[in-house]
């Protein structure tokens, strides 16, 4: 006999809907100022050393993980979490405008200024927004029920990487075109249609309706926060090993940044194909979102994030074998990128949510993130590796990381939704 249909919670529909339109325009952004591609070219105007481009993408990193737990904390004693989230997205608006106009005004004339306010001003909003995610994963756990997420995070990636297609677009157009945008007019008008669409991203957000917090707290006190931590890190075998696979997988990604920079100093790419390689990797990630969403809905998230550590696995492998007679082929590295990249906002993300219980969510999400802390630096670290190693020589380091990772997700990461012993609670 068929079990009756969960019901769904109050305003589903319109949550379901202004969170598309806030996720949508949010990844639009994103790849306007894409750390993988436009920003890595922009440092690069800006200053030589290879090691700038890997500062940028670690403090993304950092500042994702450091405030977690810290967050967690302050989350689990607010009724309304909404407006925390209201003004981080707020803050990054804005940041992106301001970036644009020190772009467009001194670029040129004062270019290390320029690259120490987009330091200080993307580590800031980087820090930012690792805080908003554990606001974003509670507040969407509440408002869209397991069996609905895998639809929700597949239609939310899928547009936003067609969108995010049309930004590649953009950004081949405006970079492909040095007499009519010169630098660093270029690079402005970039980050300012970055901003216009965060602030569309930002309105979306707005109108949700926040679902009713947990009357549960699970944090007493701020000291608490350790003593509950180190407790469900050692309560959960299936955490550590989530843990233990996510940093492997992101280790591999570390070498994402450094993709397109390859490409320019020896495959001998113009400028305007990083638009072209931007747009690639869009469409990865948005082709990839229809297994993704379809593997999450009715197989579960483990065999999401094998499929991520495949991806990763083939993007550094092509990167690696692919000869400068053959640059057109090297495009399919970053749809491979795509693909990990987009999965892992599907597989990561709704796993340990269904590890999770609703009090003892944001905890578990923080810890979870928390514990990747020292993989943050990778990219950092292969930006100064680059100085004694070549490009393909550390492209097969990360193909044996991410092979390392497949492994471990088919033979050991235990599958949430099958095991109900299967547990992030305290």
């Amino acid at each position: 006999m068929a079990s009756p249909p969960v019901p769904l919670p109050p305003h589903y529909r319109r949550n379901f809907i202004a969170g598309l339109v806030h996720g949508i325009f949010f990844q639009a952004s994103a790849a306007l100022a894409s750390i993988h591609t436009v920003l890595p070219s922009l440092v690069a105007m800006l200053t030589p050393a290879a090691s700038a481009v890997g500062l940028m993408a670690t403090l993304q990193n950092v500042g994702m993980v450091l405030p977690q737990l810290y967050t967690a904390y302050v989350v689990d004693r607010l009724a309304r979490r909404k407006p925390l989230l209201l003004f981080i997205i707020t803050f990054r608006f804005l940041s992106f405008l301001l970036l644009a106009w020190l772009v467009f005004k001194y670029g040129l004339t004062q270019p290390m200024v320029v690259l120490g306010a987009l330091v200080f001003l993307f580590g800031a909003f980087s820090l930012l927004g690792g805080m908003g995610s554990v606001v974003y994963a509670d507040i969407f756990a509440r408002a869209i029920p397991a069996r609905r997420r895998g639809r929700f995070a597949g239609l939310k990636q899928l547009f936003g990487y067609l969108l995010a297609i049309l930004a590649g677009y953009f950004v081949k157009w405006v970079l492909g075109q040095p007499d009519r945008f010169p630098f660093p007019q270029n690079y402005a008008l970039i980050l300012g249609a970055s901003g216009v669409t965060l602030a569309i991203a930002l309105t979306g957000f707005a109108l949700i309706k926040e679902p009713p917090t947990p009357n549960r707290r699970v944090i007493s006190h701020r000291n608490a926060i350790w003593t509950a931590s180190l407790q469900l890190f050692r309560s959960s075998a299936s955490l550590r090993t989530l843990i233990l696979v996510q940093a492997l997988i992101l280790l591999n990604l570390a070498i994402a940044p450094f993709f397109v920079i390859h490409a320019r100093q020896n495959l001998a790419i113009s400028a305007g194909t990083i638009g072209v390689y931007l747009s690639l990797q869009m469409a990865g990630a948005a082709l990839a979102n229809i297994p993704w969403a379809w593997l999450s809905d009715h197989r579960g998230n483990k065999a999401v994030i094998i499929g991520i550590a495949l991806s990763g696995l083939l993007a550094t492998l092509l990167a690696l074998v692919t000869p400068p007679s053959l640059g057109w082929l090297y495009g399919a590295v970053f749809i491979f990128l795509g693909a990990a990249i987009s999965g892992r906002s599907v597989g990561f993300a709704n796993i340990i949510l269904e590890m999770a219980d609703d009090a003892t969510r944001p905890v578990c999400v923080a810890l979870r993130n928390s514990a990747l802390l020292p993989i943050a630096i990778a990219p950092l670290m292969v930006g100064i590796l680059a100085r004694w190693f070549t490009y393909p020589t550390l492209f097969a380091g990360a193909a044996i990381i991410a092979f390392i990772a497949l492994l471990l997700a088919i033979f050991h990461l235990p599958e949430p939704r099958h095991n109900p012993d299967v547990i992030c609670s305290l």
